[in-house]
């Protein structure tokens, strides 16, 4: 009788549904077909044409075959691991899951305190918790004995919260200060851009310019780091002037062979239309070249992090590069990974960002 009833109850929640629901439930066996002879379709056309140039494969086989790709790297990395600590239960090079969570436990949630200080100058002791881990032992422990009514009001006045706000969480404070580094050495990157724009317009500019620009430009940034720190010290701007080295160069090379592409008939047309010198430069030629130069900024950001962490590495108190080097002393992968997991993942929101923007920008493009 009960299962009779509950099957009852069963229909008339159903019933209950609004119909738009019910027609989506009915074409769900329909819709779940249809993808799958779509996707069966776009493999056996990706077999026929994969030998065969500028044939592009539908999105639908392109997210699974990567989705894949990605799965068999976890599953490599996860038999690597079980086979190691298998061996040696004590094995850091390899976390496993458990550890690896524990690791992003502690780089998100763990967080540098903000130290009090009374009128004569000593540190004010409190009594919270001294790690995330603890505050959350000590609210389940008053949620049991009755303290708290539920779990939302538990987290809005427990001993967690209260944690939080002692300071910041260490990956933050650390985001921020790259971030900042990042930032200010993007405008000159950016700049860079009109210098390599002006040396190719501008033949006076580009027999003055081009060979002191190309010995830069083949000088390995990471090989004037000590003299860097000789001439500016050990502050920001060492690694600031670190990154742009190394990247900039490039990108006025790479500015000043665009501007070399564009045909003399376009300058022509403009000078017999009475364009001057700055219209010819900014309105003929900067628009057909800054798609692809913005594209060479995208493709040289992830040598703008390579150098950050390089310079954070070797002199400063925070920052990704300077603390992935002070976790590596102690050998902690399990702290590792979630700040090259971050890095990895601002890295393909920059780049994917980037991509969409010129696509949007520059329609033209890729017609």
């Amino acid at each position: 009788m009960q299962i009779k009833q509950k099957l009852i109850d069963a229909v008339l929640w159903l019933k209950r549904l609004p119909r738009k629901t019910l027609e989506a439930f009915k074409r769900l066996p329909h819709s779940i077909a249809k993808e799958l002879f779509g996707i069966g379709k776009e493999f056996l056309e990706m077999i026929k044409n994969f030998y065969r140039l500028r044939t592009l494969p539908g999105k639908r086989i392109s997210f699974l075959l990567s989705l894949i790709l990605f799965l068999v790297c976890i599953k490599l990395y996860y038999n690597t691991s079980v086979e190691r600590h298998t061996e040696n239960s004590q094995d850091k090079l390899v976390p496993t899951g458990e550890q690896l969570w524990n690791g992003f436990r502690k780089t998100i949630f763990e967080v540098k305190i903000r130290e009090e200080y009374n009128a004569n100058g000593e540190v004010i002791k409190n009594e919270l918790p001294k790690s995330f881990r603890e505050a959350r032992k000590r609210d389940k422990q008053a949620f049991a004995d009755g303290k708290f009514g539920n779990n939302r009001e538990m987290w809005k006045n427990g001993a967690a919260r209260n944690y939080l706000k002692q300071g910041e969480s260490l990956l933050w404070l650390d985001t921020k200060a790259s971030g900042k580094r990042i930032l200010i050495a993007m405008v000159f990157i950016f700049a860079s851009i009109y210098a390599g724009l002006f040396m190719g317009a501008f033949p006076y500019a580009e027999k003055v310019l081009y060979r002191f620009v190309l010995f830069f430009d083949k000088i390995p940034a990471l090989a004037v780091l000590p003299i860097l720190f000789i001439l500016f010290g050990l502050g920001e701007t060492a690694k600031i002037a670190l990154i742009v080295i190394g990247v900039a160069p490039t990108v006025i090379l790479d500015t000043y062979l665009k501007v070399k592409e564009v045909h003399d008939e376009q300058l022509v047309k403009g000078m017999t239309l009475g364009a001057s010198q700055p219209e010819i430069v900014f309105r003929i030629i900067f628009p057909q070249i800054i798609p692809k130069v913005l594209d060479t900024v995208r493709l040289n950001f992830k040598a703008v992090i390579l150098f950050l962490i390089a310079g954070e590495a070797l002199a400063a108190e925070a920052g990704i590069g300077y603390r992935i080097f002070v976790v590596r002393r102690y050998m902690d992968m399990a702290t590792i990974f979630p700040y090259v997991v971050w890095i990895s993942m601002l890295a393909f929101i920059v780049d994917m960002a980037f991509r969409t923007w010129i696509s949007r920008q520059y329609k033209w493009l890729n017609k």
